[in-house]
């Protein structure tokens, strides 16, 4: 025989309130926290802050060992993404806004200085391609030639790729119990 009417109401109503508390231990967590003080580089698209790294958003670098060709000569393009963020976080302290972990369990996030947001910084000057963000930045470092578009460059995923190193997921952040939940209903 099937549940009575008032039982299946009161399953509904505890799966509800399941529901809810996951939203609320979710939107409470890490996703969403706001990180501020000094930073420093660990390479083009990863910095350290306040005893967390953070993997910026929408955005990808040359690695630290990948290398560029411009004007026939090798360039140090990794190294060079790298010099460049770690200028970019000298100028003063760093705020980042956090949207969750990736598979390396490295914060997610959007940061910024005084000078504007780190990533789009990046991209528009040639140093960083778009990667799930910044489009409008990397048609502008396209079109002035700037950085790694003045160069003879491997996209940093090809370059991982054909180098037998881990490839780099397009930055969602990992989706939590949450996210997993509403993806097996088909709702994620």
């Amino acid at each position: 025989m099937g549940l009575s009417k008032g039982a299946r109401d009161v399953g509904v109503a505890v799966a509800i309130l399941a529901l809810t508390a996951l939203i609320v231990l979710r939107v409470s967590g890490e996703s969403g926290e706001t990180i501020t003080g000094t930073a420093r580089a660990a390479d083009g698209d990863t910095l350290t802050l306040d005893g967390h790294r953070i993997r910026l958003v929408g955005m990808d670098t040359p690695e630290m060992m990948q290398i560029c060709k411009r004007d026939g000569e090798d360039w140090r393009c990794g190294v060079a993404a790298r010099s460049r963020l770690a200028e970019f976080l000298r100028a003063g302290p760093v705020t980042c806004r956090t949207q969750g972990r990736d598979k390396y369990d490295r914060l997610l996030a959007r940061c910024e200085t005084e000078a504007g947001d780190l990533g789009g910084r990046m991209v528009r000057e040639g140093l960083a391609v778009a990667y799930g963000g910044y489009e409008d930045e990397e048609q502008f470092a396209k079109a002035e030639r700037k950085g790694l578009w003045a160069t003879e460059f491997d996209l940093p995923q090809q370059w991982r790729r054909m180098n037998g190193r881990p490839q780099e997921d397009t930055h969602k952040g990992q989706p939590g119990v949450l996210g997993d939940i509403l993806s097996t209903l088909g709702l994620g």
